[in-house]
């Protein structure tokens, strides 16, 4: 492991009962959103689980998700739209970025 790898949001780092603790859930909730396909973690080479940052953000978000009344249905949807919406947001800003720069050749002062 690298120091780059410790900003790497994807890295499998956290076992289950590592990310158990900092979501603070039963492991149990791990493994039926693994069970769900709703977060797929890496397999360690003795078979552990092993999640990442982004995937704990989406466990605690499922979470928040389950104790606003929503099933499991209702937020995997809300999840991937939630997902869907960023994307736009990020598409839209680099759009206004090429837009605001000067066409090819002209001077940014003129």
């Amino acid at each position: 492991m690298t120091l780059n790898d410790l900003d790497d949001e994807h890295r499998p780092t956290f076992t289950t009962g590592q990310a158990a603790d900092i979501l603070g859930v039963e492991q149990p909730f791990l493994r039926s959103l693994d069970t769900a396909g709703v977060v797929s973690p890496e397999r360690s080479g003795g078979g552990h689980r092993r999640y990442s940052r982004h995937q704990l953000g989406q466990a605690s978000r499922m979470r928040a998700l389950f104790d606003e009344g929503m099933n499991l249905n209702a937020a995997q949807r809300i999840l991937a739209l939630e997902y869907e919406l960023d994307e736009a947001r990020r598409e839209i800003a680099a759009l206004r970025r090429r837009l605001e720069e000067p066409p090819d050749g002209a001077s940014a002062d003129t």
